[in-house]
């Protein structure tokens, strides 16, 4: 595991806060978000790989 440290901007509190609002916990919040865009980031670049050519293996992935 890696800790990090987020300085949040005077600007941005009150609205993540609020946003967080639901949450368990502001840095549960902040954990779902980055994990959220950390999957994102992953599909895209999966996504951008050239396609592999699968013809005839059915299921045998």
């Amino acid at each position: 595991m890696t800790a990090i440290t987020l300085r949040i901007p005077d600007a941005m509190d009150k609205p993540l806060r609020e946003a967080a609002a639901g949450a368990p916990s502001l840095n549960d919040y902040i954990l779902r978000a980055v994990r959220r865009q950390m999957t994102l980031d992953a599909a895209r670049k999966l996504a951008a790989i050239e396609p592999l050519d699968l013809a005839g293996e059915g299921d045998a992935l």
